[in-house]
Formats: structure tokens, C-alpha cells, sequence
């Protein structure tokens, strides 16, 4: 599948969706960032936090933890780090392609056909950090 030829822009997006492991890294990472989600409401409902959390979102739950005292600075920070990361491959890389951002987390200069591969790996990353941090807050 991979030539080692250059792509950018929208070009790179395409190939992005048509990788069927990139988009398994994706759904994976969706469904991760689901479950630390929860972990964290559950944490907060061990803690007799009685408010309506179920619509917040995973950076509102990381914020009302950190204004309530409920979370550990180290925690908050991993916590807070990655979300950045998850909402930056799940809700940015379009923008980083079509330049609506400028390139932070993930390159788009100067790409070649297997950077999909360190897109993927980025997926990969984030996927586990989330996993890591759930299983941390259902020990809590």
C-alpha cells in the first residue's frame, strides 16, 4: 500500500480514512476515552458527588474534579494532557490539514505516504494513556 511517495493536505487526510488500521486506532481510542469518562463519574459517585455529571464532557469532568479538590495535581495534569491529546487526533486533523491550526501535536509539513504509520502509532499512544489513566481512577 505504501510507496514512500510525498502527500499533504487533504491528499494525506484521504489516505488517513482509508486505512483500515489508523481507523481501528481511532474507534479504539473512541471508546477508551468512553470508559475513562465513566470512571471518572463513577469516582465521583464513591465520593457521594451527587450532581448530574452524565453530560459533561471528559475536559468538564477533568475540570470539576480539579475545582472540587477531588483529583491529585499529578492526576490532574495526565488527565489534562490527555485530553489534549485525544481531542486533538479525534477533532483536528482536518483543520491541520485544510490550515484552520497550525501543526502542534501531529506533522502535516513535508509528509510522505507512511506517516500514516506514525499517525496511527499517535492513536496508539493516546488509546493506551487512556486505558492506563481508567484503570487508575477505578481504583480510586
Amino acid at each position: 500500500m505504501f510507496k514512500g511517495e510525498p502527500s499533504s493536505g487533504v491528499d494525506f487526510f484521504n489516505l488517513l480514512m482509508e486505512n483500515e488500521e489508523f481507523n481501528k486506532e481511532i474507534g479504539k481510542l473512541t471508546l477508551a476515552a468512553g470508559r475513562l469518562e465513566a470512571e471518572l463519574i463513577r469516582y465521583y459517585k464513591r465520593k457521594d458527588i451527587n450532581e448530574n455529571l452524565s453530560r459533561f464532557t471528559l475536559g468538564k469532568l477533568i475540570e470539576f474534579g480539579k475545582n472540587n479538590d477531588l483529583l491529585e495535581r499529578n492526576l490532574v495534569y495526565a488527565l489534562e494532557n490527555t485530553c489534549k491529546q485525544r481531542n486533538y487526533i479525534t477533532h483536528n486533523i482536518y483543520a491541520l490539514f485544510t490550515e484552520l491550526i497550525d501543526e502542534t501535536v501531529l506533522p502535516k509539513n513535508d509528509l510522505i505516504d507512511t506517516d500514516v504509520l506514525t499517525y496511527t502509532d499517535k492513536a496508539w499512544e493516546t488509546r493506551n494513556n487512556l486505558i492506563n489513566l481508567a484503570d487508575l481512577i477505578s481504583k480510586y
